[in-house]
């Protein structure tokens, strides 16, 4: 069987059962306002190990301001998100490039440890590069949240591409990786480690390729990137994986953040899990979820990857709303940016989620969760933000998505009128108002969490938690991330229409 045809076949058959309510998350249409939810207590998912967020490029920005300390503490403090993840842009050095062809927002030229020595004609290490980026690196390790960094790459250093800069090939869609240049990329990055390892940083993975399938290149070069054919990824994998071991490097490597959820997801992983040196030290599988909408193939591609590589943690390591068509203040941004959160856990089983980015350009319109002045000396709290804090506030790293039992009633759906045919076989398809989900968790501690994600009506949901104290944190138009409710026991939490509901349940 292809897998296109696999893919065919899985999500048509959700069309038939997607009113059997035996996965993680459920979709309820607007007719859906009397709930009985109760969480099994026996049964759990996959592990959380984390939420985190991308430091690129806002951190060699904001590191440098007077309120650094603040990003950091809204961020990466229990006071604020709690994350537990950094990810580190290990940047391409197009700052320091005199061939640069990076032209557009300053914000993504990057500064590289390693530098040119005119008086030695060589490439040398300057670790006082970066600074602002390592300052606020050093301020958010300060709170103790984070057990996790994570050194991404999104171009290797401009010495080492074809184009002489770390924005792209001349060329659409072509490898910008100098021939003979793995084995350097590979020990660059892992120096790199190796320095950040020595100053105490829990450095856990070196991620050196990102979105490979886009172009990169050509006309288009508005920040640093380089395309990968899959023959590529595997020649950068295998060298990066020889240089770990050689140096008995205790990281691991993360492959390969695919753009999106696609057949090339599935292809990259195919050709990783096939190659037993990549697979040694290989950490995380990830992948971006720009652009991939339809909840369907999330839930196809977690099934396979469930089925075929059940043993690789799975990773969702960027996420922003493209194109960004809400303001900071809107609601929408963060219910969108709560629904694809509680997609990418239910539905592909990532262990790991962050966004991109924390911060970014823009005080009114950013596509982050915090939007800056150009030098960050100003900011302001989008609604983003308490998007992200409904997950990571209440679900730590350790806890297990766990199912729950639905009795819905009043429940509808209107049969489609069209059907289709997959190798002979008939399948139905049926139109659900897909407006509201849910996602439950069971924390390390044993207490228990869901978080409801409503687009429709108000709703009412009964919960029965004997011996549980009962605490409902709310965001809609007037409240963000505030306690709404207590209780204890059977109890009926009131989810207001647009909106996202955190209950959590508290022995």
């Amino acid at each position: 069987m292809t897998r296109n045809t696999f893919l065919q076949k899985v999500i048509y058959r959700i069309s038939v059962f997607i009113f059997v309510m035996t996965t993680i998350a459920g979709w309820f249409g607007a007719e859906a306002d009397n709930i009985f939810m109760k969480f099994d207590l026996i049964g759990e998912k996959q592990e959380i190990t984390g939420w985190g967020t991308s430091a690129a490029w806002w951190a060699q920005i904001a590191g440098d301001n007077e309120n650094a300390e603040e990003y950091a503490k809204l961020l990466y403090s229990e006071e604020g998100l709690g994350l537990n993840v950094y990810r580190y842009n290990v940047g391409g050095g197009e700052k320091d490039n005199p061939d640069t062809r990076l032209w557009g927002n300053e914000w993504r030229a990057t500064e590289s440890f390693l530098v040119y020595n005119e008086e030695s004609g060589e490439y040398e290490y300057d670790w006082t590069k970066d600074a602002a980026a390592q300052r606020m690196l050093e301020l958010s390790l300060g709170y103790g949240c984070i057990d996790t960094v994570v050194l991404f790459a999104n171009s290797p250093h401009y010495s080492m591409t074809e184009s002489g800069s770390a924005a792209g090939s001349y060329q659409d869609s072509t490898c910008n990786l100098k021939e003979g240049c793995a084995d350097d990329f590979a020990e660059y990055m892992c120096d790199i480690a190796e320095y950040f390892i020595s100053k105490g940083v829990p450095v856990k993975y070196i991620s050196p390729i990102n979105e490979p399938q886009w172009s990169w290149g050509g006309g288009w070069v508005g920040q640093e990137g380089c395309h990968y054919e899959l023959e590529d990824i595997i020649e950068v994998g295998e060298a990066f994986a020889a240089e770990i071991k050689e140096r008995n490097l205790d990281v691991k490597l993360s492959l390969t953040e695919s753009g999106n959820v696609s057949d090339d997801t599935m292809n990259y992983a195919d050709a990783i899990c096939a190659n037993d040196d990549i697979k040694d030290v290989l950490g995380t599988y990830s992948y971006h979820s720009y652009w991939t909408n339809d909840w369907l193939y999330k839930k196809a591609y977690g099934e396979y990857m469930e089925t075929n590589y059940p043993d690789v943690e799975l990773e969702m390591s960027e996420w922003c709303e493209l194109p960004n068509e809400h303001k900071m203040d809107d609601l929408q941004a963060a219910i969108i940016m709560a629904r694809t959160i509680s997609e990418d856990v239910a539905f592909t089983g990532v262990n790991s989620w962050s966004s991109w980015v924390a911060v970014n350009g823009g005080l009114e319109n950013a596509d982050s969760m915090i939007g800056a002045n150009d030098d960050c000396s100003e900011y302001i709290i989008g609604k983003r933000y308490y998007a992200m804090a409904h997950f990571s506030k209440f679900i730590p790293a350790g806890s297990h998505m766990v199912d729950f039992g639905i009795s819905i009633a009043d429940i509808t759906a209107e049969e489609a009128w069209w059907d289709d045919e997959v190798d002979g076989e008939v399948y139905d398809h049926y139109i659900i108002d897909n407006n509201m989900n849910v996602s439950a968790y069971r924390t390390p501690e044993g207490d228990y969490v869901a978080v409801i994600v409503n687009e429709g009506a108000e709703k009412k949901f009964t919960y029965c938690m004997l011996g549980y104290d009962m605490s409902v944190y709310t965001t809609d138009e007037t409240h963000n991330l505030e306690l709404t409710d207590e209780g204890s026991g059977i109890e009926t939490v009131t989810v207001p229409e647009n909106s996202i509901v955190t209950v959590v349940f508290e022995r």
